[in-house]
């Protein structure tokens, strides 16, 4: 049985495919870096993933707040959810983050 998953998305910039990494053993990201749970594009869009909406919604607000402290997204962002099932049964949440306007 695997340990770990790679969740990756196709960006909307059509260029890039960013990805997180899903731990089996470490949902939270204790013994592992939490920035794993990220997976920036080089257009501003994002996703997070979190054991629980609570946590992904939460990475995905905090992203967002470095990223447009930055200066990326001076519109702000679109955050839509959705569950990822893992190989080992369990589901990660993703919050996918779109450009607004």
């Amino acid at each position: 049985m695997t340990d770990e998953a790679e969740v990756g998305t196709r960006c909307l910039c059509g260029g890039c495919h960013p990805t997180a990494t899903v731990y089996r053993d470490d949902p939270l990201y204790e013994r592992h870096d939490p920035r794993l749970a990220e997976g920036p594009c080089c257009c501003g869009r994002f996703f997070v993933v979190g054991a629980s909406v609570d946590k992904a919604r939460e990475r995905a607000e905090a992203m967002a707040a470095a990223r447009q402290g930055q200066g990326v997204a001076p519109g702000g962002f679109d955050f839509h959810t959705q569950r990822v099932p893992l190989p080992w049964g369990a589901e990660v949440v993703a919050v996918v983050a779109d450009l607004r306007g």
